[in-house]
């Protein structure tokens, strides 16, 4: 016995609560034959008084009419007695078991009526019921049993928690003769609506038939089953139904009846249904997600095969459109600039399919498109196609995904991704944003790599959408096309552009226009529709000219009143210069495209700039126009009257000027050459 009985008294007045007649004699507290070394008996002896304990051996004397009503033993004399209580006595056993007692049916086996566990969270709290229990139902079992009447158990019948039928199999076609009031609850029968008829009322068109089957070979042996089926309440709706039959025969052994249990099991049932139906969800989403894990491997494999091979930031950013593009879950990729033009995202490289991207323009700071999102977020967006620019561009596709280009806290574009659904999931999102900062940490190498071993070179074109702009407003007044032949920086700040107009005969001198100093005709305009066109100081070429820029396209269009120049800078940090100049001299300033490429430091550029710093202005002005008019063709384009008049000097002037900076050019050329 453990330290439990070393705890509280035993509420010893509980122990006549069954009635003072029950437990009129003694309880005899039976302990090892050397209790002395028993705590369980020590502790019983002065719990329930020393004179009511026993040894084994003391029980010699107890006979049959022994008024002792209990014998109630501490499990460490269970052994001791296990042979002799039941043989010598009926007086009823009840054993205290602790820990140490490994079973109840051990205990049980030696004859005992009750086996009372005793630990720390009871103290004997229980034992005086239990006690009562056991002596009340040796005396007084007789007259218990007399009290249960064929009324009594029909009332537990009709009381019980589950159905309860009985078909009488004397009847023709087995009808119900008894049916409970669970029976009734469950079908919304009424008994009047339930008796009378065999119970197959309760089956439908979705009952499973082999499972009714299973009901019948039973009853057709004689034999009890079990079974669970779709049933039909009264109302017509639903329950799922265990139903349990067994056989009642009379006493020749003839089944006459049957007894039926219905339990309705429709929770448990929609439960099971339910966690098949997770179940098969979380297949399917297993299945979808391993596709998803081994597209993204498949994406993360070749990308990666990309940045490793790639010797160009271009040929990386164009091998990861066309990776991405030919994975099966997307249609078609583009990279987008960000950081030159601060209000807009526009394509720079793009897959190779039979779509074009080459004129969207999408605004960085609308939030309601996924492009702008993730400029703002710094992390992938998803969103559909249908309502956006890329919708009112044509673009055949269903959904977007822009994941940044990201290392560290710059960001060097936007991968814009198209795909077949709307719908991108998280998992994606977040293998994408991988992508997008491996792209991010290659485009970085080689940028850090060309600042030290090449000269970055960015073709912009720039569209000024303003119909004020002098050479806009130019054009719109002689209702002609403008673009650009070369031009020539002067010493003062002033802007000599040579330009062709098309149709070729129109007169662009006849024109005036606020911002334009001076336009004059080269040679004869009526053929080939060259003018001489100033600028003043503060014009958007001058800002080219300013910057370090070079002009290598003008055109303008009065159509839609648009001024497009194509300009070669040195950097994206010189675009931004000059990006930032335009605007603040034209109202509408946007990219409409950006290259890059690399060139070597001492080749074109170390040759152009070697030349135009030894030419005067004169010499580069002499030179152009002789270019420019068709002087070096022949016959020649212009003469070189007309050539002087252009410059305001005198006939062997112009010559002298086109000579030396002849002498310059050719001289530089051979040096390189060389």
């Amino acid at each position: 016995m453990t330290d439990a009985l070393d705890a509280e008294r035993p509420d010893t007045a509980r122990l006549g609560r069954a009635g003072d007649d029950v437990l009129r004699a003694s309880i005899v507290l039976v302990a090892p034959d050397d209790r002395l070394r028993s705590r369980a008996a020590a502790r019983l002896a002065d719990v329930f008084g020393a004179d009511n304990v026993r040894s084994v051996e003391g029980l010699d004397g107890l006979s049959h009419t022994s008024t002792a009503s209990c014998l109630v033993v501490a499990d460490d004399a269970v052994d001791d007695l296990a042979g002799f209580v039941v043989d010598a006595t009926e007086t009823p056993v009840v054993v205290l078991a602790t820990e140490t007692t490994d079973t109840v049916a051990p205990v049980l086996d030696t004859g005992a009526a009750d086996v009372v566990p005793v630990d720390e969270s009871n103290r004997f709290g229980r034992l005086g019921e239990r006690v009562a229990a056991v002596v009340a139902w040796g005396e007084l079992r007789a007259e218990a049993t007399a009290r249960i009447t064929e009324e009594l158990k029909e009332r537990a019948m009709d009381e019980a928690p589950v159905g309860i039928t009985i078909a009488d199999f004397s009847l023709p076609d087995r009808p119900l003769v008894y049916v409970n009031r669970a029976f009734c609850r469950t079908t919304g029968y009424s008994p009047a609506e339930a008796l009378g008829r065999n119970c197959r009322y309760l089956q439908g068109s979705d009952t499973d038939p082999e499972s009714v089957a299973k009901l019948r070979r039973a009853i057709d042996a004689g034999e009890s089953t079990s079974v669970e089926l779709l049933n039909y309440r009264r109302d017509g709706s639903e329950f799922w139904n265990r139903v349990d039959i067994a056989p009642i025969t009379n006493g020749a052994g003839e089944v006459t009846h049957y007894v039926g249990f219905q339990t309705d099991i429709t929770a448990r049932v929609r439960a099971e249904e339910a966690a098949e139906r997770y179940a098969a969800a979380a297949d399917r989403e297993r299945d979808r997600l391993q596709g998803l894990l081994e597209h993204i491997e498949g994406l993360l494999e070749d990308v990666t095969g990309v940045l490793v091979r790639a010797e160009s930031r271009a040929e990386l950013e164009r091998g990861v459109c066309e990776r991405v593009a030919n994975t099966q879950s997307y249609t078609y990729a583009w990279i987008g600039d960000c950081d030159l033009a601060p209000d807009t995202v526009v394509p720079k490289v793009w897959a190779d399919r039979d779509v074009t991207v080459e004129d969207l323009v999408i605004d960085r700071d609308d939030t309601s498109e996924p492009v702008g999102r993730a400029v703002a977020s710094r992390t992938p967006q998803a969103g559909a196609v249908d309502g956006t620019v890329h919708a009112a561009e044509g673009l055949p596709f269903e959904g977007v995904v822009a994941i940044p280009l990201l290392h560290r806290e710059t960001l060097y574009g936007v991968l814009v991704v198209y795909t077949h659904s709307p719908e991108v999931e998280e998992h994606e999102l977040v293998v994408l944003g991988t992508v997008g900062r491996a792209v991010g940490a290659a485009i970085d190498a080689f940028e850090s790599r060309r600042t030290l071993l090449t000269e970055n070179v960015v073709e912009l074109q720039v569209v000024v959408d303003d119909p004020t702009t002098p050479l806009v407003a130019l054009a719109t007044e002689a209702d002609c096309s403008l673009a650009s032949e070369g031009f020539v920086v002067r010493d003062d700040g002033t802007i000599l552009l040579f330009v062709s107009v098309t149709p070729p005969e129109t007169d662009l001198a006849a024109v005036s226009v606020a911002g334009i100093d001076e336009v004059r005709r080269i040679g004869d305009a009526a053929e080939t529709g060259l003018f001489e066109v100033v600028l003043p100081a503060q014009s958007n070429l001058s800002l080219v000219a300013e910057t370090g820029g070079r002009l290598t396209d003008l055109a303008v269009d009065p159509r839609d009143g648009s001024l497009t120049l194509t300009v070669t800078v040195a950097d994206r940090s010189t675009g931004r210069s000059l990006l930032d100049g335009l605007r603040d001299v034209s109202s509408s300033v946007r990219v409409g495209r950006i290259r890059e490429r690399d060139t070597p430091p001492a080749t074109r550029r170390g040759f152009v700039a070697d030349v135009e710093e030894s030419l005067t202005e004169k010499q580069r002005t002499a030179l152009q126009l002789a270019h420019v008019g068709g002087f070096f063709e022949w016959p020649h384009g212009i003469s070189g009257d007309e050539l002087a008049d252009a410059m305001g000097v005198s006939r062997s002037t112009f010559h002298q000027h086109l000579r030396a900076a002849e002498k310059k050019l050719v001289s530089r050329f051979h040096r390189d050459d060389s």
